[in-house]
């Protein structure tokens, strides 16, 4: 009996012991192995890749495991280009392309996706997948090679479109498509595959509108001086992109408008409108070796600098100054003078002293009060410039009536500029802060950078810029002598 008795017992432990476990129990999935980082595999296309006499109108690819399609109609480029773009599918390991253009005779057509096919999964995609076939009984060869660099920044720019053409005239970027096409990468390099024996122009765009021709102003452009005469590879086609309208300014020099703030319409119709002036000053202080610069919310059409008074230091003693427009919008104004280093200054605006385009004057007098910064607020930079044999070959050819001229820039501002001398510079008052050093070849010696001129008479490249990756950083009361190599 007592045996019986312990046989259930240890039975309903057990039960027990099963079914406290089981409701506290987490099912975990088995662990999967590591991330598939491999992109799709070709395992078949029909017709085949390099086919000769090529006369389909359908392309089957089929791939090792799901695919699909990023982009596609921006990524591919067909070379030689094509007027109807191909209709290009996927569904699940199949890929297809439907040419829907009469394709030349005796020609061989490259199709690069980019890296348009991906996998469904983890979408990794094939880096520059392409499929070229000829429609002859051979299969052009030729390759051409370069860089595309922005001439202002002398900085490389992706996605720029790359162009040959086989109508020779200078007006053909704005009028055709081009017969070739190809796009920078990442670091401006392109590359033309499966060319045709002959003679070509070469340019570059960077558009908006995709439509490969150069028609608009804001458009980028670049271009080979001579024909690109192709009988076997080239390399080092290099080119500088621009556009024709020098939009390059100093800091000292900005395009200032005052922003108005937003205002109620019915209310805007009651209240009558007021000449307003406003100036550029940080926390209050006025930059050394600087100008201030004053603002108002419409264009000036008179300033009567002599109501203006600029009085300096405790005393308040009265000094001269020099006021020059900004820039062209008749809003802003250059109060220039020579600031002294911690010295408080006082601007006295009687009322009347701005007249604008309508009439309307300043109702109020205004006073304003500042100080100039202390030379301890600032650091200095002390460049020395050596030429290598491979910038050399880039210099003008022949020709000594140039100079080299040095750019500070901060993000995209050209803050402080000027002209190297024995191979030196050196820069007082820099303001603290990261820069990127940029040294242009200045053709005219006229101080600085001059955009190109595809149009103009003659035509002009750009002049060549140099920009270095490793920034400089300066601080307060600091001095930085970086070694600059071309």
């Amino acid at each position: 009996m007592n045996q019986n008795l312990r046989g259930w017992t240890v039975s309903l432990l057990v039960l027990a012991l099963c079914s406290f476990f089981t409701q506290c129990a987490n099912i975990v999935p088995p662990g999967g192995g590591p991330r598939d980082t491999l992109p799709p595999r070709l395992v078949h296309v029909a017709p085949l890749d390099s086919t000769l006499n090529f006369n389909s109108s359908r392309v089957v690819f089929q791939f090792n495991e799901f695919v699909e399609l990023d982009n596609v109609i921006e990524k591919l480029i067909v070379s030689p280009t094509m007027k109807r773009t191909p209709v290009i599918t996927a569904k699940l390991r199949v890929v297809t392309l439907e040419i829907k253009d009469s394709l030349q005779p005796n020609t061989t057509y490259t199709f690069n996706f980019g890296d348009a096919v991906k996998d469904v999964n983890e979408r990794n995609p094939i880096e520059d997948f392409q499929y070229v076939v000829s429609t002859g009984d051979y299969m052009d060869s030729l390759q051409l090679t370069g860089k595309v660099l922005v001439a202002e920044t002398g900085k490389p720019d992706s996605n720029i479109a790359v162009m040959l053409y086989s109508n020779l005239e200078d007006s053909v970027v704005s009028k055709e498509k081009p017969l070739y096409l190809s796009k920078t990468k990442g670091d401006g390099s392109y590359r033309f595959r499966n060319l045709k024996p002959g003679t070509y122009r070469l340019f570059a765009l960077k558009e908006e509108d995709r439509d490969y021709q150069y028609t608009q102003p804001d458009e980028l452009i670049a271009f080979s001086d001579s024909l690109v005469h192709l009988s076997e590879n080239l390399y080092d086609m290099n080119l500088a992109l621009f556009n024709e309208v020098d939009t390059i300014r100093l800091e000292d020099e900005p395009e200032v408008t005052q922003p108005e703030p937003e205002k109620d319409k019915d209310k805007e119709k009651k209240r009558k409108p007021r000449l307003q002036v406003g100036f550029d000053l940080n926390g209050g202080q006025q930059e050394l070796g600087d100008s201030l610069t004053m603002t108002f919310n419409f264009p000036i059409r008179s300033l009567d600098t002599a109501q203006i008074g600029l009085y300096e230091d405790t005393t308040r003693k009265k000094v001269p100054f020099s006021l020059h427009p900004a820039d062209t919008t008749a809003k802003a104004f250059k109060i220039a003078y020579n600031w002294k280093p911690g010295k408080p200054y006082e601007i006295i605006l009687p009322a009347g002293f701005a007249t604008d385009t309508s009439g309307l004057q300043t109702a109020k007098a205004d006073t304003v009060n500042f100080e100039a910064k202390d030379l301890d607020d600032y650091g200095t930079v002390k460049v020395a410039l050596t030429i290598s044999d491979s910038a050399r070959r880039v210099l003008p050819a022949n020709d000594t009536s140039y100079q080299f001229v040095i750019q500070l820039v901060s993000g995209t501002e050209l803050k402080y500029t000027g002209v190297i001398t024995d191979g030196k510079w050196e820069r007082g008052l820099v303001q603290p802060g990261e820069y990127t050093i940029r040294v242009v070849i200045d053709r005219d010696k006229n101080g600085k950078w001059d955009t190109g001129s595809y149009y103009g008479v003659p035509k002009k490249q750009p002049e060549t810029v140099f920009s270095f990756k490793e920034p400089i950083n300066i601080k307060k009361n600091w001095t930085v002598s970086p070694a600059v190599k071309l």
